[in-house]
């Protein structure tokens, strides 16, 4: 391989959110980061169904969008270009910028692997409070 690996870190950011007073719930949100940058703004959110489907798929994924839903919203024109090498590593390019990152497929599947592990534990935690948690994605 030509590029060094990129790190790949992948996290769960659980916030509390509420729409009127008696209406409150706790919702999970995934972060990923390159190294020790997000690869999109901090307004932007990750499309977790597409996000999902990139991990064992080639193609031009949306995995990023505007918060509004609309990726265009927020400037992604085009999508994130996935390829996958040798069943080992996974190439992401951002078509809207050339920007490239060469990760471990197995750094991406151990972290989704923590995550769920870690929604459970909210889930669970959050059920014995009587909150809701609505886990993450859109």
């Amino acid at each position: 391989m030509d590029k060094p690996l990129d790190t790949f870190y992948l996290e769960l950011v659980v916030t509390a959110c509420q729409m009127r007073e008696d209406n409150i719930w706790m919702q999970g949100d995934l972060e990923i980061r390159f190294n020790t940058e997000k690869p999109y703004a901090d307004s932007d959110i990750i499309n977790t169904e597409e996000f999902y489907n990139s991990i064992y798929s080639d193609g031009e994924f949306e995995i990023f969008s505007c918060c509004c839903g609309v990726p265009e919203c927020s400037g992604w024109i085009k999508g994130i270009k996935v390829s996958h090498i040798d069943n080992k590593y996974i190439k992401w390019i951002n078509l809207n910028t050339g920007k490239t990152w060469l990760f471990e497929k197995k750094r991406l599947e151990e972290g989704l692997k923590e995550i769920e592990e870690e929604v459970e534990n909210y889930k669970k935690f959050f059920k014995e409070k009587g909150i809701d948690y609505v886990g993450y994605g859109y």
